[in-house]
């Protein structure tokens, strides 16, 4: 796998951070939840996804204008390998994340379609 490829997925988990840590905090729910959808969507790239999450919530904790505006910079650094199958995954994974515990709440909400709004102008 290129660095690029591995640089955005480690994006995305950084996007599910944030859209699981916005409404009540990451329960272990929210967590498994994360990792099943994850493993579903990615297969054998998931580890880098998992890996990365983990550190966000164990480690560095990051405030959420933080990881999110970590996340789009990597997004836009990569922009050339962020294909639309990519996005459209990204898309898919963060709604599926959000609707995982208790359906989409209004902050996911707001950030779902901060998000979509921000990689159309990449």
């Amino acid at each position: 796998m290129d660095i690029e490829k591995r640089e955005i997925i480690r994006a995305l988990s950084e996007m599910a951070y944030v859209i699981a840590k916005s409404e009540r905090g990451i329960s272990s729910e929210e967590r498994i939840a994360f990792f099943n959808i994850i493993e579903e969507e990615l297969g054998t790239d998931a580890w880098i996804a998992q890996s990365h999450f983990e550190v966000l919530d164990e480690v560095t904790l990051p405030t959420l204008d933080k990881a999110y505006n970590a996340a789009l910079f990597e997004l836009r650094k990569h922009k050339s390998h962020f294909t639309p199958e990519l996005r459209t995954k990204s898309l898919r994974i963060l709604q599926r994340v959000a609707d995982s515990f208790g359906g989409i709440g209004e902050n996911e909400a707001f950030i779902i379609d901060r998000f979509k709004k921000d990689i159309q102008h990449l």
